[in-house]
């Protein structure tokens, strides 16, 4: 059979596209993987005979209908579509995954561990996958020799499981870089996990410069937060090394005071303030990028504002220095 795979979003390989790949690559099925709205390339070719997609954020809606348009019949899950739907729903069992379908990742990808202790009301992980629960070591997710030591963990709650000691050993015992891809809640952090974290070699998932990822989703955990971001740096871990993803429009009655102060104080600690809308209105698609372009510190939020939140109707040229094109190489 011929089999496409559709990844709608998102830029790191799609483990249950993986996973689907290694099914039918066992069946001896042939198989295509195609990004974003690429289902619209070579229409003129033979339909595949099965097609499955996944999406992960809201904005990608219109995507999928689209290619629902075109493929009444395809099989669509992910966050972003149908929570409910999963590989183990449409019959696929088997952990296997298969990386001939991201032929340039070097990296291993995987989880240590799945779900999450808390029950936050924005979050669909607790509803999609569940309490907190070790699944793997990091010897389970390296693909081994002659692959790098490099790991892309998707754990939503890594401090969360009893075993995170293990992992941290088996991670700076092994010699492996590693990125905490979904971040590490710094409001729960103790001394001793954050100097685990800075005992490690913690990277971007591109594995090129040096990141700790976590989040400031409510202005009332200040003061948890900071204490683990004082903590991380108390242990070694740069403040710039250090970017915080910070819940937008969602909370009821959250002014644009409340955004921009949370913004700020990242900034003056250090940190790179990354702003996530949770619904993508003008004015939170343009906060978002005031602050990752570095706009922030350089321009008034009433100048961005009144330019429509483009730079190139400030009414004075601004110098472009993009958050991420200014962080320094690791080594």
């Amino acid at each position: 059979m011929k089999i496409l795979l559709c990844q709608i979003d998102g830029s790191i390989p799609n483990l249950a596209l993986m996973r689907i790949a290694a099914h039918h690559r066992a069946n001896g099925d042939d198989i295509e993987l195609r990004h974003g709205a690429d289902f619209y390339r070579r229409l003129w070719d033979a339909p595949p005979d099965k097609i499955y997609a996944s999406a992960i954020f809201l904005k990608s809606k219109p995507t999928v209908e689209r290619l629902l348009s075109l493929f009444p019949a395809a099989t669509v899950g992910g966050t972003g579509w149908d929570i409910a739907k999963n590989v183990e729903s449409i019959g696929i069992t088997s952990p296997d995954i298969d990386y001939s379908i991201y032929p340039k990742f070097q990296q291993s990808i995987g989880f240590t561990q799945r779900g999450c202790r808390l029950r936050c009301s924005f979050c669909v992980v607790p509803q999609k996958k569940g309490a907190m629960k070790p699944v793997a070591s990091v010897y389970d997710i390296w693909r081994g020799d002659p692959w790098p030591r490099e790991l892309v963990l998707l754990d939503n709650d890594f401090f969360g499981q009893p075993e995170w000691r293990e992992r941290v050993s088996e991670i700076r015992e092994g010699g492996f870089k590693v990125s905490f891809n979904q971040g590490i809640n710094a409001r729960f952090l103790t001394d001793e996990a954050a100097e685990a974290i800075a005992s490690i070699n913690y990277r971007d998932d591109s594995m090129k410069v040096k990141r700790i990822y976590t989040a400031w989703d409510n202005l009332k955990d200040e003061h948890r937060l900071f204490a683990g971001l004082n903590r991380l740096v108390k242990y070694g871990v740069k403040p710039d090394h250090i970017m915080v993803y910070v819940l937008v429009g969602y909370w009821h009655g959250e002014t644009t005071q409340d955004r921009l102060y949370r913004i700020q104080k990242l900034i003056d600690f250090g940190a790179r303030p990354y702003p996530m809308p949770y619904v993508r209105t003008p004015e939170l698609v343009g906060l978002q990028r005031w602050a990752i372009g570095a706009y922030a510190k350089r321009i008034p939020w009433s100048e961005w504002s009144e330019a429509h939140y483009r730079p190139e109707q400030l009414s004075k040229p601004v110098p472009t220095f993009p958050l991420f094109q200014a962080e320094e190489s690791a080594a």
